[in-house]
């Protein structure tokens, strides 16, 4: 499947909002909390396109998939366990969703393993953080399928829930 991400544009946004309104709904069928109704909302994405922390993945033109990544997350400046490295040269992704009539085609899998670690590296970083569920089963798989390390749990600032902590440090010759 030929894949490319770039940073998400505001014309996208329609878009975008589907994509995660799938992802929420799939996680809730699914027994995971994580997105509750409404999160990521409109504001946040908004937000986040208008930070440029938002991207897009598109296949032939077509949005198929959109994270999120900055370059720190204090979220993470507390671990319960220890992080693989120390300091802020990581690059923490978030809100990994696939267009649900997409799922299934190594798109996820394409967002963890190249455009992360592409990014990542043009930003200076030298590794990858990201946080999820316990209950988020496919997600977990597919952390420790790409190589990361559980190093432990963190408590999110905005309601205190806990999500279990990976990390990976990137290899310079990937």
């Amino acid at each position: 499947m030929d894949l490319e991400f770039e940073k998400t544009q505001i014309k996208e946004l329609k878009g975008v909002i589907e994509i995660y309104s799938e992802a929420q709904a799939f996680m809730e069928a699914n027994g995971n909390p994580q997105w509750p109704k409404g999160f990521p909302d409109v504001t946040d994405l908004q937000e986040a396109i208008y930070g440029g922390i938002l991207y897009s993945v598109h296949s032939h033109g077509d949005l198929v998939a959109v994270f999120s990544a900055v370059t720190s997350d204090n979220n993470y400046d507390e671990i319960d366990g220890a992080w693989l490295t120390t300091g802020h040269r990581y690059l923490a992704v978030h809100r990994v969703a696939v267009r649900e009539d997409m799922r299934g085609n190594g798109i996820a899998k394409y967002i963890i393993k190249a455009a992360a670690p592409d990014l990542a590296r043009s930003l200076g970083k030298t590794s990858i953080r990201m946080d999820t569920h316990e209950k988020n089963i496919p997600m977990r798989h597919l952390l420790k399928e790409c190589g990361f390390t559980e190093c432990g749990k963190v408590s999110l600032i905005r309601d205190d829930s806990i999500r279990l902590a990976y990390e990976k440090v990137l290899n310079p010759q990937e």
